[in-house]
């Protein structure tokens, strides 16, 4: 496609979305506002809001689980807070158990159970009765995943995700929000120190979480992300054979892996690559003898971002 083109395409999808990102925006800044001052403070617990300025992909979750690793590795007991989308438990809410399924919990709170088994997880629209539950069992650190959508929370620290290349970063960002952040951190890929942050593919793991190598082996990849494309360029690094993807929060059936599992041998692939937070998705899917890894994908974070998280908490004594 010519410059001229990708010009003229541009200014075509601003001039149909710039309607929609308005109206958006005036009522999401006026929930804001009215939020913001009646705003409820939890004095006995260390809120870390993790949000994004865009709907979806741009690493809230990856961010929330280097979080928790880090409190972790201090031996800290903390909560993860996250609405449940979709989910059976997404209105009435709930803690999520070791035994819940994706249907019940949602997949990225089902993916933060199975990371971090001893600690706790809650999802629901209502973030108040999440954190009056987290509180009532004694937890003094919570992790707000898209605190952004609960302006009726005083945080103790705003770690926002700004990713302008994202598909919805146009209708959601909003420059002054960027700016109110504690630790604003911009997509950066490929590195490029400062602020930025990057995603890094950290290995495979099978069915059974034991490590794998892929070497050369032709692999056919598929995901179920709010950035699918990121995910493609990581396997693209790879023999990447085919690759298939589906909407965000994409509830897989047997139908679904029965086409995979076609294609990969269609291709003559050595293996089906999922990410973790599809995985979580497959329980009672998986034919016996099917050749699946999960990709364990992490945040590349500025060095300083953790350590400031950490100091922060110990500064205010929770830590």
């Amino acid at each position: 496609m010519q410059p001229g083109t990708d010009r003229t395409l541009s200014r075509l999808r601003r001039l149909l979305l710039d309607p929609l990102s308005l109206a958006f925006k005036a009522v999401a800044y006026a929930r804001l506002r009215a939020g913001g001052r009646r705003a409820r403070a939890f004095p006995d617990l260390f809120i870390v809001s993790v949000d994004s300025l865009s709907f979806g992909g741009a690493g809230k979750t990856p961010l929330v689980m280097a979080l928790g690793d880090a409190l972790q590795a201090r031996g800290a007991r903390f909560a993860v807070v996250s609405r449940g989308y979709r989910s059976r438990l997404e209105k009435a809410g709930g803690r999520v158990e070791a035994g819940h399924t994706f249907r019940d919990v949602g997949d990225e709170a089902r993916m933060m159970k199975v990371r971090f088994p001893g600690q706790e997880v809650f999802v629901g629209r209502d973030r108040l009765r999440s954190l009056e539950a987290a509180r009532a069992l004694g937890v003094r650190i919570v992790l707000l995943d898209d605190g952004l959508q609960t302006a009726r929370v005083r945080k103790d620290l705003r770690l926002m995700l700004v990713h302008p290349g994202h598909p919805y970063f146009y209708l959601r960002h909003f420059r002054f929000l960027e700016r109110r952040a504690d630790i604003a951190l911009r997509y950066c890929p490929g590195g490029g120190g400062g602020a930025g942050y990057d995603f890094a593919l950290a290995g495979f793991l099978d069915a059974g979480g034991r490590p794998r190598s892929v070497g050369d082996a032709p692999l056919v990849a598929f995901s179920a992300l709010g950035d699918n494309a990121r995910f493609r360029r990581d396997m693209e690094r790879f023999r990447l054979a085919a690759f298939r993807g589906f909407p965000d929060h994409h509830a897989f059936t047997a139908a679904d892996l029965s086409g995979l599992e076609a294609l990969r041998r269609e291709k003559g692939a050595a293996w089906l690559v999922c990410t973790e937070k599809d995985f979580c998705k497959l329980d009672g899917l998986l034919p016996a003898g099917l050749p699946l890894l999960r990709a364990r994908n992490e945040i590349q974070l500025p060095g300083g971002v953790l350590a400031a998280v950490i100091a922060h908490a110990e500064a205010k004594g929770f830590l």
